[in-house]
């Protein structure tokens, strides 16, 4: 099981203000024609899914799954994953269950999924590195301290995304 890199109130900021989510409702009543529709036993499901996609995308640069560190008096997974994943599990909540054959997004949707998916290359491409974590790939050492960012291992060093 991947570890989680984000957390469920983390994924609760990216999704439409339209979403009843579970615990909000003050009133829950089962005669309500629309109760809560985000469970949180969902919204771990697309939490553990999202963290994977991340392990297989910077998986080839970086030992994974990620550790936590101390950065700045603050436990945490280095920035810009916790943001990454809580981006790519609201889209793939918002995709499966609230969605169904409608497949419409809003603008803010797609330039949310579009920066997720642009910093992933941008981690595989070398030109952010995540500190604190150690590399897979180097010149001379396993940690690549040496010679600094590891390098990219696809064709020509640099992982295409959408908008390359």
């Amino acid at each position: 099981m991947a570890r989680r890199y984000c957390t469920i109130n983390d994924v609760k900021q990216y999704l439409p203000p339209n979403i009843t989510l579970e615990g909000d409702n003050p009133i829950p009543n089962f005669r309500n024609p629309s109760p809560e529709s985000a469970k949180n036993i969902d919204l771990d499901f697309f939490i553990e899914e999202a963290s994977s996609q991340i392990d297989a995308n910077i998986g080839v640069i970086y030992d994974v799954p990620l550790v936590q560190k101390n950065n700045g008096g603050e436990i945490s997974y280095p920035h810009p994953i916790p943001v990454i994943c809580a981006i790519l599990s609201a889209q793939m909540y918002y995709n499966q269950p609230l969605q169904g054959a409608d497949r419409q997004y809003s603008e803010a949707q797609k330039t949310r999924f579009d920066w997720a998916m642009n910093e992933l290359v941008r981690i595989q491409n070398g030109e952010i590195r995540l500190s604190g974590q150690r590399s897979t790939k180097g010149d001379r050492f396993v940690r690549s301290t040496l010679r600094g960012a590891p390098k990219n291992p696809a064709e020509g060093g640099r992982s295409k995304g959408q908008n390359q």
